[in-house]
């Protein structure tokens, strides 16, 4: 027991920067939890906050979406009141990311005073049993470099779904790995994993592409159903709102690297944003771009966790470049790629491996700190 308790002491390290993190965003905002959704005035407009709850003037992002979202759960289980949701905010591209406002609603009990605690609750949940995951058979800096990677940071500043797709991936690739197929419970994670967030059934892709390359003809069959959960999901979005919201974010593509080098010479002008992207570029997509790229060829070899980094990094090169302004977008659009990159780094762990995960470590923290130092003026709703 005693040395079960030195192999896990990361996670008590980790539960205490996450901690600080939080912390850290809502201190400006009178330690008001709440602050973590970044809720504006328009969504407030349509769908009154509760007493107390913080109110930026400036837009909204995301999480504030899935807060509502979590509030009309109701609804959406109600089909004879959909139109309720046609016309107002969220609209239908924010319910691609159903799974965190669902589990949200869950843990809460559907209770407003419970929600933004089970929301905070879900991601601090996920990163620390990613991390436990990730320190069953590899060293810590993994841990913290995945758990603590930009994707984790930006999704903790504004209450996002990419801790549940980290935690989601991090199990399936683990237990692909282990039982050298796709089992019934890797089914279950891949099934939820493109219920986390729209870009995911990219990973589903990527798999279901894999299996075919090394004939493994049945888990490309298998792989099926978490494509068809996909389906069904983007089904009901359709007969809710009358669109395919997904249309809008597979047009998210460009000349390969155009954005990725505009942003690197200035093209756009350098700030606080752009700079981040760049830090991110010369920091860790380049660099690992190279790292998965001599593994390739020194092993001969397509090995998934190798080839799928290799993938996801070309990918982000490919991204317009309203996903490349900044790290915010850059830095988390494309989440499977760390899982898959900071696997086969620990799997290698040589010197270059560990500091390209210190590298995705250290762009994580600087993150954190940065989005925590930007402050919004607000308002409470009465």
């Amino acid at each position: 027991m005693i040395r079960s308790c030195k192999r896990y002491w990361p996670i008590a390290i980790l539960a205490l920067v996450l901690a600080t993190i939080i912390l850290m965003n809502i201190r400006p905002y009178d330690r008001n939890i709440t602050a973590i959704f970044h809720m504006d005035h328009v969504i407030h407009g349509q769908h009154p906050m509760p007493k107390n709850f913080v109110i930026l003037d400036v837009p909204s992002y995301d999480g504030a979406q899935y807060y509502q979202i979590s509030r009309n759960i109701p609804t959406v289980f109600q089909p004879s009141r959909w139109h309720e949701l046609r016309n107002t905010s969220p609209v239908s591209y924010a319910y691609q990311r159903f799974l965190l406002p669902l589990c949200a609603f869950i843990i809460s009990l559907g209770q407003e005073t419970s929600l933004p605690w089970a929301f905070v609750l879900i991601n601090v949940a996920a990163l620390l049993l990613t991390a436990t995951l990730v320190l069953q058979d590899r060293k810590p800096l993994y841990a913290f470099a995945l758990a603590l990677s930009p994707t984790a940071m930006v999704a903790m500043h504004f209450t996002l779904a990419e801790p549940l797709t980290l935690l989601l991936i991090t199990l399936s690739l683990l237990r692909i790995e282990k039982t050298k197929n796709i089992d019934a419970l890797t089914l279950l994670f891949l099934s939820l994993v493109v219920l986390a967030r729209e870009v995911n059934i990219l990973f589903i892709l990527f798999l279901l592409g894999y299996s075919l390359l090394k004939t493994r003809w049945l888990d490309a069959l298998k792989l099926l159903i978490p494509v068809l959960s996909f389906l069904i999901l983007h089904g009901v979005i359709y007969l809710i709102f009358g669109d395919i919201p997904f249309l809008i974010s597979a047009a998210a593509r460009q000349l390969p690297g155009l954005a990725a080098y505009d942003i690197l010479v200035g093209n756009r002008g350098y700030d606080r944003y752009t700079l981040s992207a760049v830090a991110l570029l010369l920091g860790f997509v380049l660099p690992a771009l190279f790292w998965t790229g001599r593994e390739m060829l020194r092993t001969k070899t397509l090995d998934l966790l190798t080839l799928g980094a290799f993938a996801f990094l070309c990918l982000m090169l490919i991204m317009p470049d309203y996903i490349w302004g900044s790290m915010t977008s850059i830095g988390r659009v494309i989440t499977p790629v760390y899982p898959l990159t900071v696997l086969a780094l620990s799997r290698r762990d040589m010197l270059s491996s560990r500091l390209l995960a210190l590298s995705i470590l250290l762009l994580g923290i600087g993150t954190a700190l940065g989005l925590a130092l930007q402050i919004h003026p607000f308002t409470l709703a009465a």
